[in-house]
């Protein structure tokens, strides 16, 4: 009888668990409608520019727009003018 009891409370244990590490889990894959990734932690909204690959010598920056969930490069900027970091 008692280890019936700790049978249970050790499949209730688990069934809490399992979903909850599935949760955690796809909420890091889902991002945002047609937001796209950038980096390992970095969300760029739809329809948004932002600048990378900053070179401090030249003070030049790549930029790129997310259109529909696709990274897409435009114009360069010059640091001073340009948009906000990608990722951050």
């Amino acid at each position: 009888m008692r280890v019936m009891s700790l049978v249970k409370v050790a499949l209730l244990a688990g069934a809490v668990a399992l979903p909850a590490s599935f949760s955690a889990a796809d909420a890091k894959a889902k991002l945002p409608p047609g937001a796209c990734a950038f980096g390992k932690k970095g969300v760029i909204a739809t329809n948004t520019i932002c600048s990378y690959n900053c070179d401090p010598k030249t003070m030049w920056c790549a930029q790129q727009l997310c259109s529909n969930g696709a990274l897409n490069q435009v114009l360069p900027c010059f640091s001073g003018f340009c948009t906000p970091k990608c990722g951050g």
